[in-house]
């Protein structure tokens, strides 16, 4: 018989004791995250079923017959919007236009002097120009050129040119003055119309 080595039982029993704390830690931390992966599930669990629950509430919202009248009204008003956008569009530029020859017939008015009367007023109109002519008859030159100093200081208006001049007697021996007067405008009314 053979005498064992006291110092190699403890040194056995010292790693077992390890090899048991090993053990004893791989499983508790095995129960850990066992534990904490049960714990992960049952969170998406209930986040999950929450998350469907929020769908059926969207969904039975979404099915309302109101809802859905609300929706055919909006989507016939944004095609109505579609289809009359170019025509209000066109609108506000023809009324701009309107307006432009408002101004112009009354500041056009506003500058004949008491000796001349305006008998036509013709509007010529090229891609980038466009003027106005204006025909009539006054008493004297004088009258003829302070209208086209007054038409000179118009906001809308260039300088005029006088196209002609033709002293007429009439039949009272009155002399009448009739003239023809070229105002370009500052920019073409109603170009952007198109």
């Amino acid at each position: 018989m053979t005498v064992c080595d006291i110092n190699l039982i403890a040194t056995r029993r010292a790693q077992k004791q390890r090899a048991i704390t090993i053990m004893r830690c791989v499983v508790y931390t095995l129960i850990a995250v066992l534990v904490g992966v049960a714990m992960l599930y049952a969170k998406l669990w209930v986040a999950t079923r929450l998350v469907q629950g929020q769908i059926a509430e969207v969904e039975a919202k979404l099915t309302d017959p109101a809802l859905a009248e609300a929706i055919e009204r909006i989507e016939f008003l944004e095609t109505n919007i579609a289809d009359l956008g170019p025509r209000v569009t066109l609108l506000e530029k023809v009324h701009d236009s309107e307006e432009a020859w408002i101004r112009i017939l009354r500041d056009t008015s506003g500058a004949i002097p008491s000796g001349v009367w305006i008998s036509q007023l013709t509007s010529h109109r090229g891609d980038k120009e466009q003027s106005l002519v204006l025909r009539g008859s006054a008493y004297s030159q004088r009258d003829i050129g302070e209208f086209m100093l007054q038409l000179e200081e118009l906001t809308w208006s260039d300088a005029p040119n006088l196209g002609f001049t033709q002293v007429k007697t009439g039949h009272r021996e009155h002399s009448v003055v009739d003239f023809e007067v070229t105002v370009p405008l500052n920019r073409v009314i109603g170009s952007e119309l198109r």
